[in-house]
C-alpha cells in the first residue's frame, strides 16, 4: 500500500502513473500525468497541495468517464488552470462557516455531542475542508468555540478537538448563513422564458455548470402548492450564492429579480444579446455588461466572469 502524493490517503497503483484510493466506501481514481515529478518540486504546487487534495477528495473538476467514475488528472503543464478552476473557501470568516457546515452535517439531531477524536486529524477530513494541516484544522475547531458557536471538549488541554456541540447560537448562526445563501453552490438565473432565447438559456447553465455551480431557473423548478410564484421567485434568490441576469428582450422580471438580488447584498453578474442592449433602462445600462454576439460567446465570457468574480 503507497501513499498518495497529492491526498496523502493510502492508496493502490493502478498502472505506472495512476492510483485508486478508497474514501467512503467508494474508489477515487487519480491519474499523474506528464512531469509530475517536477511539478512536485515546485513551490507554487507545495503551497497549494491541499487545495488541490481538497479538489479531489470533494470530487471536483472530474475527468469526463462514461462509467461515471471519478478520476482526476494531473500534470505540470495543466496544474495552474486546474488551480484557478477549483472552488474553495478563501477567507477566514469562509473558512470558519465551511467547518461549522460540516459539524453541522455530522450531528444527527440538534444539541447532540459528537466524537470527532478519530476522524479530525486525518487528511480525508482536513484537506477535504481545504485546510493545509490538522493544527489549521485545529485554529479553526478553537475558533468556534471562542465565538460560542459550538462548546468543544479538547484533549488533554492540546488543540486537538475530542468532541463538540452545536451551541443554539451556532444553530441560529448556521440557519442565517443558509438562508443568506452564503454556504450555497446555486446561481439564480435571470431571464426571459421565451423559446426563441432556448440556446440562450443552455448556454448561461453550461458556463454556470462547468464552474460547479447547479443554476436555479425557477420555470425548472418544483414549487409547492403553499407558494406563490413570487415567494419562489424571493425563496430562490435568497437561497443562491449569486445571480446571472439576462436582459435580452428586456423583460421586467429580470429588472425585479436582479435588483432584489443587489438589495440582499448579493453578487449579479449582468448579461445581454448585443441586439437588445441599447434599449437596456437607464438605471441599470451604466452597470458593467457581458455584450455578446453569439451563444458562444456568451459562455467564454460567462465563465471568465465567474471565475474572476464569484471564485
Amino acid at each position: 500500500m503507497e501513499k498518495c502524493p497529492i491526498t496523502e490517503l493510502d492508496s493502490e497503483r493502478v498502472d505506472s502513473n495512476s492510483y485508486r484510493i478508497k474514501m467512503d466506501d467508494e474508489y477515487l481514481f487519480i491519474k499523474y500525468g506528464f512531469r509530475f515529478n517536477a511539478l512536485l518540486k515546485q513551490e507554487n504546487f507545495i503551497k497549494n497541495k491541499h487545495i488541490i487534495a481538497g479538489a479531489i477528495l470533494n470530487k471536483q473538476l472530474s475527468d469526463k468517464n462514461d462509467a461515471d467514475i471519478y478520476w482526476f488528472s494531473i500534470t505540470l503543464d495543466d496544474f495552474e488552470n486546474k488551480l484557478r478552476d477549483i472552488i474553495y473557501p478563501k477567507t477566514p470568516k469562509a473558512k470558519l462557516d465551511n467547518l461549522l457546515k460540516t459539524l453541522y452535517q455530522l450531528q444527527k439531531i440538534d444539541g447532540e455531542v459528537v466524537n470527532i477524536f478519530d476522524v479530525v486529524a486525518k487528511p480525508e477530513f482536513y484537506y477535504k475542508l481545504f485546510f493545509k494541516s490538522p493544527d489549521e484544522c485545529f485554529y479553526y475547531f478553537k475558533e468556534l468555540d471562542y465565538q460560542e458557536l459550538i462548546k468543544c471538549v479538547f484533549y488533554d488541554n492540546t488543540n486537538k478537538p475530542f468532541k463538540f456541540r452545536i451551541t443554539f447560537k451556532g444553530l441560529n448562526y448556521y440557519l442565517e448563513l443558509t438562508e443568506r445563501g452564503d454556504l450555497s453552490n446555486k446561481c439564480f438565473v435571470a431571464m426571459s422564458f421565451d423559446s426563441e432565447l432556448k440556446e440562450t438559456r443552455e448556454a448561461i447553465r453550461e458556463a454556470i455548470l462547468q464552474n460547479n455551480f447547479d443554476p436555479v431557473i425557477i420555470d425548472e423548478q418544483l414549487i409547492d402548492s403553499s407558494q406563490t410564484i413570487n415567494d419562489a421567485i424571493i425563496s430562490a434568490i435568497k437561497s443562491c450564492k449569486f445571480c446571472i441576469a439576462d436582459f435580452s428582450q428586456q423583460k421586467d422580471g429580470v429588472y425585479f429579480e436582479s435588483g432584489f438580488a443587489v438589495g440582499l447584498g448579493k453578487p449579479v453578474i449582468y448579461t445581454c444579446n448585443q441586439d437588445w442592449f441599447e434599449k437596456s433602462h437607464f438605471d441599470t445600462n451604466h452597470f458593467p455588461h457581458i455584450i455578446y454576439e453569439s451563444n458562444t460567446d456568451l459562455i467564454e465570457k460567462l465563465d471568465k466572469k465567474i471565475k474572476a468574480w464569484i471564485k
